[in-house]
């Protein structure tokens, strides 16, 4: 995408705050309100890519109330569970035409979709972990929100990075990524060799006891295990209400990384771009996105010895 394309974009999204509630398997409710526009039926339901979604034990108690072997989008609203959180959902840019290093599958910028902490959140890691700097959980150079960048801050979670093409109503998910993951799990690795609660640990960006990190720890656990989830139904979300655009690629491991240059230390978790996908019901395919149908593209591929394998889910 280009920057000219991607300003325009920007202009027309909500200047407002966007917040996010999400609970456990919600992306299977959102993913369903979508498939029963095309299927009118659950019989034909189960027959379909989005059939999987029916077996999880948390959506099968809904299909008991469809006498009439309709699932309808006013019954899945009704579906929430706690714990649950809400997030609140910022946009950015990434990347540049020239610039090789910024891990994009073709030159040009990418939109970011951020999944923000809330005020929650942010209070308590102030309160218990005492950072010294904004952040403290991200890597700088990274595209997380920074303070100036809306009226309000929040620490950053998650994000997406996505190359659009409107004109071929399609969108490429380039990565779905958390530093405050990472380091969150070396934070708990520390706090395991801790022997009292009034070990202090100072590292420089931040200074507590193994107590309080415990206690932060103990409260952001869910989080840990439902991040990618959250972040990839936030940006199907996104793709569906505020794109309105109905094709979403994603990589495969090995194609999205030598398409984006990512090698050794740097490679990202398989799982993030082999079952996260799939739990979505994105469907394997041999199949180039449009927008990296190109030549130049197509012989990189080949010079490469890499066989094309992407996801796709249609909406």
């Amino acid at each position: 995408m280009d920057q000219n394309d991607i300003r325009e974009l920007l202009a027309c999204l909500s200047k407002e705050r966007t917040l996010y509630p999400y609970c456990r398997d919600y992306y299977a409710v959102q993913l369903l309100q979508i498939a029963v526009k095309r299927h009118a039926t659950i019989q034909t339901l189960k027959g379909s890519n989005f059939g999987r979604l029916l077996n999880k034990s948390s959506i099968a108690p809904l299909l008991s109330n469809c006498g009439n072997g309709r699932l309808n989008s006013d019954l899945l609203v009704s579906y929430w569970q706690e714990p649950s959180t809400t997030y609140l959902v910022t946009t950015g840019v990434w990347g540049s035409k020239s610039d090789r290093y910024a891990q994009t599958s073709r030159p040009g910028v990418n939109l970011v979709l951020r999944l923000n902490f809330n005020h929650q959140h942010d209070s308590l890691l102030q309160k218990l972990i005492h950072p010294t700097r904004d952040g403290v959980f991200n890597y700088w150079g990274h595209p997380v929100l920074g303070r100036g960048d809306r009226s309000y801050y929040r620490e950053t979670l998650a994000w997406s990075r996505l190359d659009i093409d409107l004109g071929r109503d399609e969108v490429l998910i380039e990565e779905v990524q958390s530093d405050w993951v990472r380091d969150v799990a070396w934070l708990h690795k520390w706090l395991n060799r801790c022997d009292r609660d009034e070990h202090v640990m100072d590292c420089g960006d931040f200074k507590t006891t193994a107590a309080s990190a415990r206690r932060y720890l103990e409260f952001v656990e869910p989080l840990l295990k439902e991040w990618s989830q959250a972040m990839l139904a936030a940006t199907v979300d996104f793709v569906n209400r505020e794109l309105g655009l109905k094709h979403i690629w994603y990589h495969s491991w090995k194609v999205g990384n030598y398409l984006k240059r990512i090698n050794d230390h740097y490679l990202p978790p398989k799982s993030l771009y082999s079952a996260l996908p799939r739990q979505f019901c994105f469907e394997q395919t041999e199949q180039l996105p449009g927008m990296l149908s190109d030549r130049r593209t197509i012989k990189r591929l080949r010079r490469g010895k890499i066989e094309p394998l992407f996801y796709k889910l249609e909406l």
